[in-house]
């Protein structure tokens, strides 16, 4: 059986460009050779696509960028092509046809829709999310919108526009009053590790607002949430109780990292984590419904925090870690899914879905 030809984006335009590099080494490594062929797009920082034939080795330090064998490439719109059109330096130019296109980028222009909207323009299967649950998972206004019409329980939270930041200091007050200290900031619209802070001040509210409204023109403020930080993974939109585990993220320490998503920077996650059935069944329930809230597909792995009685869905994100060693794929390790395992049944499935 001849192998599938997998596209598999890069880098991005973006602030999670590392991120989305370390990503790409682990599952260009681990992608199953007797079944796939890997056709490598990196993505440099400015924007530009790049076809790169060089050594996985080079991708994690950006050093892929430099290889003299990198020539330019697009993904063709045209559904007659179904592939990349790669362009020589001499201006001539060869399509090569994939059976899929696997986006491994990180945050805006990768994970917000955009890739998956060209994607389905060029008539392409694609390993994921599409257009409208990526946008969905990514903007956290819509998200917490949607999870709520579902009956979910959310974070308390306000969003303001930037059009507000002549008129701020009503807004700081109003933010005290109504979600107060600490207040958890963030553009709307950016993965959670850019332009996310954790304000106890006036002074630190102030700041992280403005930093916030710098990414995007929506932020959120979250009211902070006291239970324990828990973790739900769900693959290829399919999720069966006996094949997901809840994971537990466990605070080491009391050291707060006021630029991170929102957590201690040092914690242990524990897999299963340590709950009874009864409230294992309720919280897999809850990580199901908000996937199906926002229409997710392939993938994606549910935030959440057990507040009392009261299960809280933090996050979905429609692009989790894919490193071996990522919450995701250690979740999925424990029910018996072997990383490569995972990847191959990701990528069978996008191209079986076409």
């Amino acid at each position: 059986m001849a192998k599938k030809r997998i596209c598999v984006l890069f880098g991005g335009a973006s602030a999670d460009h590392s991120a989305s590099l370390t990503t790409a080494y682990s599952v260009l490594n681990a992608i199953p050779k007797d079944k796939y062929e890997a056709l490598p797009i990196g993505i440099t920082r400015a924007g530009r696509w790049l076809f790169y034939p060089g050594s996985y080795e080079n991708i994690p330090d950006g050093s892929w960028e430099t290889d003299s064998d990198c020539c330019s490439c697009i993904l063709s719109c045209d559904a007659l092509h179904k592939g990349v059109v790669k362009i020589m330096p001499g201006g001539d130019a060869s399509i090569h046809r994939v059976d899929a296109v696997f986006p491994i980028l990180h945050g805006k222009y990768g994970e917000d829709g955009r890739i998956q909207g060209l994607c389905k323009l060029s008539g392409l299967p694609m390993v994921g999310n599409d257009l409208a649950s990526s946008n969905a998972c990514l903007d956290k206004k819509l998200t917490y919108t949607l999870l709520r019409e579902a009956g979910l329980k959310t974070a308390e939270y306000i969003s303001l526009e930037r059009a507000v930041i002549n008129e701020l200091e009503s807004h700081l007050a109003m933010i005290e009053e109504k979600i107060g200290y600490p207040a958890y900031v963030m553009p709307a619209n950016c993965s959670t590790s850019i332009g996310a802070y954790r304000a106890e001040n006036r002074e630190e509210l102030e700041s992280a607002v403005k930093t916030a409204f710098s990414h995007h023109h929506i932020i959120i403020v979250e009211k902070e949430l006291k239970g324990r930080m828990l973790e739900c993974a769900i693959i290829s939109g399919s999720f069966h109780n006996s094949r997901t585990a809840v994971g537990e993220l466990i605070v080491q320490d009391k050291m707060i990292d006021k630029a991170s998503d929102n957590i201690t920077r040092t914690f242990a996650f524990e897999v299963p984590a340590k709950l009874n059935g009864v409230l294992q069944s309720k919280i897999k329930d809850a990580a199901r419904s908000a996937f199906n809230a926002l229409s997710c597909k392939g993938f994606a792995r549910i935030d959440m925090m057990l507040c009392g009685e009261d299960i809280i869905i933090r996050r979905v994100r429609g692009l989790p870690g894919l490193e071996k060693n990522s919450i995701f794929s250690t979740i999925l390790a424990e029910c018996g899914i072997t990383y490569e395992e995972m990847l191959d049944h990701l990528i069978s499935s996008a191209i079986e879905a076409r």
